[in-house]
């Protein structure tokens, strides 16, 4: 279409300035004419849309050469950023070193961007949390609105062990398998929700988890979470001594990484089974009284005669031995 208008643009101001020698024109020489004006503008139309081709292309090849270099420029900040905060630790564990273990306690470990400057860690909406029962790390929604916090549990099972009650339960996965966990039982506790006119009765364990650099044992009721995003829930009773919350951010907290985590556990367990036996050797290869009397040898239990002494020497004996008044 654009084209065709070109055409008869061109050949309507042929026309006006060839007025004056239309007479003379044979209509050859016009379609010849015609023809190479046509030509001329398919030409530079084709010319114009190749510029804008080649211009496309430079903008797109500019465009991912940008591209490439923020990316660069975003890891250089993050190796940047974790470089401050490796060298923020070492200069820390430089320092505490030389500190004595009142003044340990009260100045807490700081990492840039993970604690606060008084030591508490910075907590998102949702963070990864590590559960040494369970050899894994999960989700858990951060939550202050509860006041305790809640691990999902099925087939809870409170039992007897060693004299000390502990509890038994299966927690499911997303997968639709399940992981069979043992805790020491604690107490019971009593939550009512706002949905709820009732109180649900729930029993209370004790678990081992780390949170960023936050290893600790806290407690935890169980209630059946399947069908809610978090398996795990972080109540306020945990959060209000070691933490902040900021709803703004999620994960800022490191993921924990399970097998190093696993393995530590792993060789601490032998450790701790290899001190045990050691002990009960050491027990075992230590003589007992009876026999470490009778093989002393009879020399020693024969017993020299005792010296005869006077009646008024034994009387003076006894008043020497016997505290005055006074000093009772």
């Amino acid at each position: 279409m654009t084209t065709k208008t070109l055409t008869c643009s061109a050949l309507f101001s042929l026309l006006l300035i060839s007025g004056a020698v239309m007479a003379e024109v044979t209509p050859e020489q016009l379609k010849n004419e015609l023809i190479g004006s046509e030509s001329r503008i398919q030409q530079t139309v084709v010319q114009g849309q190749q510029k804008l081709l080649d211009n496309s292309y430079q903008l797109g090849t500019e465009l991912k050469i940008l591209q490439a270099q923020q990316e660069k420029s975003r890891q250089g900040v993050q190796e940047l950023k974790a470089l401050q905060q490796q060298l923020a630790k070492q200069m820390q564990q430089v320092v505490r070193s030389t500190m004595s273990s009142e003044d340990k306690s009260s100045c807490p470990i700081i990492e840039p961007g993970l604690t606060t400057p008084d030591g508490k860690l910075i907590l998102g909406e949702s963070e990864w949390v590590y559960v040494e029962e369970a050899n894994g790390a999960f989700q858990s929604r951060v939550d202050t609105g509860a006041a305790t916090s809640s691990i999902s549990a099925t087939d809870i099972t409170v039992f007897e062990r060693e004299g000390k009650r502990w509890v038994k339960f299966k927690m499911p996965l997303d997968n639709g398998k399940s992981l069979d966990i043992e805790a020491p039982f604690v107490r019971y506790v009593r939550i009512k929700q706002a949905s709820a006119e009732s109180s649900d009765r729930r029993p209370v364990v004790r678990l081992t988890m780390q949170l960023g650099s936050l290893t600790e044992k806290a407690e935890f009721s169980l209630k059946d979470r399947s069908e809610m995003d978090f398996s795990l829930l972080l109540g306020r009773e945990f959060i209000k001594d070691v933490a902040v919350v900021d709803v703004a951010r999620e994960f800022v907290q490191p993921k924990p990484d399970v097998a190093t985590l696993i393995t530590a556990k792993s060789k601490s367990d032998k450790a701790a089974k290899a001190a045990a036996e050691k002990k009960s050797d050491t027990k075992k290869a230590a003589p007992k009284k009876s026999e470490a009397k009778k093989s002393e040898p009879k020399a020693k239990e024969v017993k020299k005669a005792a010296p005869t002494v006077s009646a008024a020497a034994a009387t003076d004996t006894t008043k020497e031995t016997t505290p005055s008044k006074d000093k009772q």
